[in-house]
């Protein structure tokens, strides 16, 4: 980390699969608002479920895609 600040995160000091971790975790708890939500407003919260299924499914398809672009 270049800056003087402890709590800053540079980023490249965050790994490829701490990037897929925290995306796949977002994409679940949208995913669980979502069906929180479904008991008060039904077409909202299954809307929030499929975005939810859809971040956390896209995060270990996009790391599978970089590291083949990287030869790995």
């Amino acid at each position: 980390m270049s800056s003087s600040d402890p709590r800053s995160v540079d980023p490249s000091d965050i790994e490829p699969i701490g990037a897929v971790i925290a995306v796949a975790f977002t994409g679940a708890a949208i995913g669980l608002a979502g069906a929180a939500v479904s008991f008060v407003a039904v077409d909202f919260g299954v809307a929030l479920i499929g975005v939810g299924v859809v971040v956390a499914l896209s995060s270990p398809i996009a790391y599978v895609r970089m590291k083949r672009l990287r030869g790995e």
